[in-house]
């Protein structure tokens, strides 16, 4: 056993680091239709917290870069928008499980995008 000094810094330091990784974790976990209804209010609500940091400026998480240049934020704001809409979506079951599965693919496309340097989506732009 490794007892933990504080020297050691781990890649879920930062609170966008452990919001960013509870929402990709929520989104990943939706298998049953019946759950989707509030797997869908789960991840919108750590959506949210993440939303909150990065409007508050919080430290953005350590891999994304976010190098792009902001002035072409435009698809990687339509992609936030969308993975927010997404997770706003009220309904049932059926229209709940829609909504996570494209919500599912649209933050796998925002993260991806974030991760390989592209610019922040508009309402977290610093």
């Amino acid at each position: 056993m490794i007892a933990n000094h504080g020297t050691v810094s781990g890649p879920l330091d930062r609170p966008a680091d452990i919001m960013v990784a509870e929402v990709s974790r929520l989104l990943a976990a939706t298998v049953f239709l019946g759950q989707s209804v509030a797997d869908l209010r789960r991840a919108d609500s750590a959506f949210d917290v993440l939303d909150g940091l990065m409007r508050g400026g919080a430290p953005l998480p350590l891999h994304w870069s976010a190098d792009g240049d902001a002035e072409r934020h435009e698809p990687v704001t339509a992609l936030y928008d969308s993975v927010s809409e997404s997770l706003r979506e009220v309904g049932g079951a059926a229209q709940s499980f829609v909504a996570l599965r494209r919500a599912v693919t649209e933050w796998g496309r925002l993260d991806a995008a974030l991760r390989s340097g592209g610019p922040l989506p508009e309402p977290w732009q610093r």
